[in-house]
């Protein structure tokens, strides 16, 4: 996916979030529609946990109810998701139906010899970034957003205007308000356990310290042909050594091996600590269990990234389907009924973000969700995250690399350098026995 275009697709959809536009396309369906009792069927499906939200329950319900469509679903903890989904593979017994990350979720099931193809589908045409779901043109999956945004810093927006405290410009600044906060007896940044939260600090920060999506694609292609090492750039080591300095100036919670991730977004709340690295638009969902409390958003000044870039999310969160599955048409149903607005804005409902399809209410965004994303665009000042790059070697991440970061952090056995040289072996290792 080209970057230009990216960004003109994220920008047309920011753009209709921001109108609060809704033109919507089609048969509106009756208010007192008759249940379905000669047609429907039953799904099996796999779904992660953190994305089984109440939008998704209520569009399941609603299927069930006016299609007599019900999906029986397998609920795994994101932790455990990959292994399961692994072995299941394995056995070859996957579910009609599987969430997860796309285009991430092509990295662990092969698209042309395990995956149906969507593409003859008419919800296709309405999809606003097909390219974010699509493999070589043909649609794999069907995404409910059309991307996931950005990665930045959440902070507490109460806490900050309490006590008279600024957005940092620069790491001079950060440093200060870090040291600040502290001294109040408060957890300047809150860091969970979850395997996949460290790991945003790096796949934002390789990328903002590499400065242009040439340069990682340049660097990944290099490493994957067996030409370079993590060694010859030694700015990645540099990312996570940042890190680690922080860690050591004592600007995390002191839990970090135990604190879960949600637990996290409760401190946050209850003021414990000030400041969470995540995605932009993890606010709506979260806003919505912790009403009390106004979460803000903000670019955080980095030493290795001089032009102060915010790192793109380029992934959707969405479904594919079995090639083999018996219950195909079935499948077909639910989407061509999920991609309609009267489901997808349910969706949205509580937890704004940006649609995947035409005509889709997208909820009403945080103002300074949307001035943060458009200062970047203007600028020009934006990559997209590294784990999209190195998509062809992501079943190594969560078993190794994610590991690397948090037994650096929890365990201080390792610097920057020492992770990714252990991640080197691992890469090639992988490398050859899958002959890539």
């Amino acid at each position: 996916m080209k970057k230009k275009a990216f960004a003109r697709g994220l920008a047309a959809v920011l753009s209709t979030v921001m109108l609060g536009s809704v033109l919507i396309a089609g048969c509106g369906k009756s208010e007192e529609k008759e249940k379905k009792d000669s047609e429907g069927g039953k799904i099996s499906a796999l779904l992660i946990q953190s994305q089984n939200n109440d939008g998704l329950q209520r569009m399941l319900e609603k299927l069930e109810e006016e299609e007599n469509i019900k999906v029986d679903a397998q609920v795994v903890p994101d932790d455990q998701y990959l292994n399961i989904l692994q072995m299941k593979q394995a056995s070859g017994e996957l579910p009609d139906i599987i969430q997860y990350n796309i285009p991430h979720l092509y990295n662990y099931l092969d698209p042309e010899t395990e995956l149906y193809d969507f593409s003859d589908e008419s919800w296709v045409e309405s999809l606003l970034q097909p390219e974010v779901s699509q493999v070589d043109g043909k649609q794999y999956g069907f995404p409910l957003k059309a991307n996931s945004g950005y990665q930045c810093f959440l902070y507490n927006k109460d806490f900050f205007e309490e006590n008279d405290l600024s957005i940092p410009e620069t790491t001079e600044e950060f440093d200060a308000l870090c040291k600040q906060i502290k001294e109040m007896g408060v957890s300047p940044i809150l860091l969970a356990s979850d395997a996949w939260v460290p790991q945003i600090w790096m796949t934002n920060g390789f990328a903002r310290a590499l400065g242009s999506d040439e340069a990682a694609v340049e660097m990944t292609e290099a490493i994957l042909n067996g030409e370079k090492k993590f060694s010859d750039y030694p700015e990645m080591a540099e990312v996570i050594d940042n890190l680690l300095d922080i860690k050591d100036k004592g600007y995390f919670n002191d839990d970090i091996a135990t604190l879960s991730w949600d637990d996290a977004w409760v401190e946050l709340s209850d003021q414990k600590g000030a400041m969470i690295m995540g995605e932009a638009f993890m606010i709506p969902s979260n806003q919505a269990m912790f009403p009390d409390t106004r979460f803000g958003v903000f670019n955080v000044p980095l030493p290795f990234d001089e032009k102060d870039q915010i790192s793109i999310s380029s992934y959707t969160s969405g479904f594919v389907a079995g090639k083999d599955s018996e219950n195909i048409e079935v499948v077909k149903k639910m989407f061509a009924a999920f991609s309609t607005p009267d489901y997808l804005n349910l969706y949205f409902e509580e937890a704004p973000g940006l649609p995947a399809f035409e005509g889709v209410e997208g909820g009403e965004m945080p103002k300074d969700i949307l001035e943060l994303y458009q200062k970047h665009m203007d600028a020009g000042t934006y990559v997209t995250e590294m784990n999209l790059h190195w998509g062809s070697i992501e079943p190594v991440f969560s078993e190794k690399l994610w590991t690397y970061y948090l037994e650096a952090l929890t365990k201080g056995n390792m610097d920057g350098k020492q992770v990714l040289d252990n991640f080197q072996a691992d890469v090639e290792k992988y490398l050859k026995e899958n002959a890539m």
